[in-house]
């Protein structure tokens, strides 16, 4: 599925295209198709999930290896 960005861009184009035609139909129509890009937009957007969590997640478990690495670090330093 393409990003909700690509839609917008595409309609952004479209209503570009309404504005210098100058057949009232084909504008209507290019302005309809616009729309219908916009309505995907939204969609595009929804279907992508909140990542955050799963990010806050992963840096969580890198910083907790990161401490174990330099504990384990500082704990080789002491023993010799």
């Amino acid at each position: 599925m393409p990003s909700a960005r690509y839609y917008i861009e595409q309609a952004r184009t479209l209503v570009c295209w309404a504005r210098a035609s100058a057949d009232e139909r084909s504008a209507a129509a290019l302005r309809r198709q616009a729309a219908s890009l916009l309505a995907r937009a939204n969609k595009a957007r929804s279907a992508v999930p909140d990542l955050n969590p799963l990010l806050a997640h992963f840096n969580d478990a890198q910083m907790q290896i990161g401490a174990e690495d330099r504990d384990a670090w500082h704990q080789v330093g002491r023993k010799e």
